[in-house]
């Protein structure tokens, strides 16, 4: 197995690992598969992406403090890091 590895270029712990896969799945578990998750419960709604991005447009400010005007004009509580990722590049 260390052989293959090396002429594959790849780890013989990634070797195994697809080599498990295989014997698991046959040839779809060696296909490249995507890494976003299937769903994500905790995200933030359209609803309030669309609020902070209109403030954003409106304000032209940063995201703490877009944080802390959702807070106070629309009793929305996001993180910093929520309403930068909210706004559309």
């Amino acid at each position: 197995m260390a052989h293959i590895a090396a002429v594959a270029g790849i780890s013989r712990r990634c070797l195994a690992k697809w080599y498990a896969r295989w014997r698991t799945h046959s040839e779809d578990g060696v296909l490249d598969h995507s890494s976003r998750p299937s769903a994500s419960p905790t995200r933030t709604s359209e609803g309030i992406a669309d609020l902070v991005e209109a403030l954003r447009r409106q304000t032209r400010c940063g995201p703490a403090r877009l944080a802390a005007e959702l807070e106070r004009l629309h009793v929305v509580t996001v993180a910093p890091a929520t309403a930068s990722s909210c706004v559309a590049a």
